[in-house]
């Protein structure tokens, strides 16, 4: 009978632990004495050595030839835990198992550095296609150009998901945050605001100038004057939300739209922490719909964006341009957000 990992540590009278590590060959501090112990151990009970060389070896040759078949399709992001981007990279790893593709996943530290290194990693590994989802500085310090070159001279095709990078023609897969944005501030109109502002990360980021655009446009559209003061540029990070609202809040203004749900988190904890409540004394909309939205206190209302469906909608789109199935212009594909109400904004009078 083989013997287990159990068997040989106790033979050896060391941890099942130290056992794996020892014959995995992995980094350890167990001293050369317990490591010949415990391989002395595993040949006493007939450990076939041999065999386990032999199926490493089968593995590694099976992920060498998944990269040599080019059925492989590289996807670059700029963050490993994101709710909304875990959602597109489902939809692209769906799709991409039932045509026979494999995805290889780059995510990095949400810079144009990091992004450019993993074009370059990915192109060293022959993948068919990209699917770019760009950092937050891709617009600034001429990062557009950079990436844009990086991604023509990589000689693959690729496309955009998400988010688009100036002067970088090809498709493109979005949310229509225009119209998400409208949404938002036409919720909070309908409410009964006039007063409205807008809590955002960097202005150069296509999503945001977007969702400006929405919130502008609906206060033109209902006689209402858009003053810039009102909206508050900070990072995409929960405590741009506190400071703004604290911003806004000394304004006057008491109904909000936030960028994304993390932002509106820092509306929440502003609001806590000066003895205010969310959907009495503050109005707030965000947008993503994130997990915690519902189950904020009150729950947030917020815009939903499928994620999901924008994932397999580029895998699509890559695989035919991969095969030569589409050889038509490059296009722009937006998926239309829908308003989740819930609890988080307060009917005026």
């Amino acid at each position: 009978m083989k013997p287990t990992v159990r068997n040989i540590a106790e033979k050896a009278n060391v941890s099942t632990a130290s056992v794996s590590l020892v014959l995995n060959d992995k980094p350890s501090r167990i001293t050369e004495a317990t490591r010949e112990r415990i391989l002395e151990a595993a040949r006493e009970l007939g450990y076939n050595f041999e065999e386990k060389k032999k199926k490493e070896k089968q593995i590694k040759e099976n992920r060498e030839e998944i990269i040599k078949s080019s059925a492989v399709i590289g996807v670059i992001r700029p963050r490993y835990y994101n709710e909304f981007l875990d959602a597109c990279q489902k939809g692209i790893d769906q799709y991409s198992r039932v045509y026979g593709y494999h995805t290889v996943i780059c995510a990095g530290n949400d810079t144009t550095k990091q992004t450019l290194d993993s074009i370059q990693f990915l192109k060293s590994l022959k993948v068919a296609g990209l699917i770019v989802i760009p950092p937050m500085d891709m617009n600034i310090e001429k990062n557009n150009e950079k990436l844009g070159r990086a991604l023509k001279d990589a000689g693959i095709p690729f496309l955009l998901l998400n988010q688009a990078i100036d002067r970088v023609y090809c498709d493109f897969i979005t949310a229509d945050n225009k119209s998400g944005g409208y949404m938002a501030t036409e919720y909070l109109i309908h409410n009964g605001y006039d007063k409205i502002g807008m809590i955002v990360g960097n202005r150069e980021v296509y999503t945001c100038r977007k969702r400006i655009e929405g919130y502008k446009e609906a206060l033109a559209f209902y006689n209402i004057s858009i003053k810039e003061e009102y909206i508050y540029y900070g990072q995409y990070k929960r405590q741009t939300g506190y400071e703004g609202m604290k911003y806004l809040y000394d304004l006057g203004v008491k109904a909000v739209f936030a960028y994304d749900d993390e932002i509106a988190l820092g509306v929440y904890q502003y609001a806590g922490e000066n003895g205010l409540t969310i959907g009495k004394d503050i109005s707030v909309v965000g947008f993503d719909d994130v997990y915690v939205s519902a189950v904020l206190t009150p729950p947030l209302t917020t815009i939903a964006q499928p994620g999901e469906q924008m994932g397999k909608k580029a895998c699509e789109t890559i695989i035919n341009r991969i095969t030569g199935k589409d050889k038509e212009a490059v296009r722009n594909t937006y998926f239309s957000p829908i308003l989740v109400e819930r609890n988080s904004v307060k009917m005026e009078k």
